[in-house]
């Protein structure tokens, strides 16, 4: 039966295998060049690189690497997962293997052992490459605030990093594949099997991140002043890669507080042009008082609407390995319950 399925599913399982060990050679490539490129300490100073060369080329490969690896399991689940099981139904081959002395019950293991089990064991070492690709990369990605406005880094925390990390990729791998083979065996229909599984995964992984990753542990909250000197830019340095869950206005009691930013909106002249009979000196008196009396103005709008202060709630690096083993355990158990319409779609096969 082994033998059997092996020459059935060969393609599909060959190509995905080589496809794998495609990116695992693409990120141990881009890896050493990236760890080049920072010096033999593989400590960078900047994020991303200018021009053209073997560095940003080896920039460009661990981050396009790590982010096709995280969307890894959408593809396997819609076009082996979902195809495993449909193309025998849709081209009536099934009739055969279930009309045998062969149970449905090893008709389908045998499947989850030959194509599902190679397939998801390639991917946690693919996983595990790209995280030791990373060193490197990683110390020089950054979270950062910028007064009311967000910008990240990129941050090990999110995707594609923490969906292409070992154990998470592995356990959502095997995930897709089961939830593409439960779909198939209820859809029937190989093409909306296909379709569904590729919505259905895409789903289940934007939501893992956007619902449940948060909840893994207790952010830790930064809390600063409104004062300009130490407002406007906020870097989250407890650790690299910081994610950065919500940040905001905050009142004394640490409720969220909508600022209405029109209402602080000043018509001041800013005083960027000098004047014909002024100097360079008092030329930057003048401005620096201008820009201090702006400071001025927003903060008290600011207080006038009830702030006390500003927060920021992230999850430092340093639990990353906390939230992958708590992710990759929720999946598996997740991949548990799919088995169990896919085994009912089993038992309601008709040979």
């Amino acid at each position: 039966m082994i033998w059997v399925t092996w020459r059935h599913h060969r393609t599909s399982l060959v190509v995905s295998l080589g496809f794998i060990a495609a990116l695992a050679i693409a990120a141990i490539v881009g890896g050493i060049g990236t760890r080049s490129s920072l010096g033999a300490e593989g400590r960078g100073t900047y994020f991303g690189c200018v021009g053209v060369g073997w560095d940003c080329w080896a920039d460009t490969a661990v981050t396009g690497v790590n982010t096709i690896a995280a969307a890894l399991p959408v593809l396997l689940g819609a076009l082996v997962g979902a195809t495993v099981f449909s193309r025998d139904i849709d081209q009536q081959t099934h009739v055969l293997g279930l009309t045998q002395s062969v149970s449905r019950a090893r008709w389908f293991w045998m499947r989850v052992l030959v194509v599902f089990l190679p397939l998801t064991v390639a991917a946690a070492i693919l996983g595990f490459i790209l995280e030791a690709a990373r060193v490197g990369f990683e110390s020089w990605s950054y979270a950062l605030n910028v007064g009311p406005v967000q910008s990240y880094g990129m941050s090990a925390m999110t995707f594609p990093l923490f969906n292409s990390s070992g154990i998470v990729l592995g356990a959502y791998t095997f995930m897709a594949l089961v939830a593409g083979a439960a779909v198939s065996l209820l859809v029937r229909s190989p093409i909306a099997a296909v379709a569904v599984t590729l919505v259905a995964v895409a789903a289940l992984m934007v939501g893992f991140q956007n619902l449940a990753r948060t909840h893994y542990a207790d952010a830790t909250v930064r809390t600063q002043g409104i004062d300009p000197d130490n407002f406007y830019a906020t870097y989250v340095m407890d650790s690299f890669m910081a994610w950065i869950v919500w940040s905001g206005y905050a009142d004394v009691n640490g409720k969220p507080v909508e600022i209405d930013y029109q209402a602080c909106v000043t018509t001041a002249d800013p005083g960027d042009n000098q004047r014909a009979d002024e100097s360079d000196v008092d030329f930057y008196v003048r401005q620096q008082a201008m820009f201090a009396q702006l400071d001025a103005e927003h903060r008290a709008c600011v207080l006038a609407q009830g702030v006390d202060h500003y927060e920021t709630w992230y999850h430092s690096v340093d639990q990353v390995r906390r939230f992958q083993f708590t992710e990759a355990a929720l999946v598996l158990i997740l991949s548990g319950l799919f088995l169990l319409p896919a085994l009912w779609g089993l038992r309601r096969l008709k040979p």
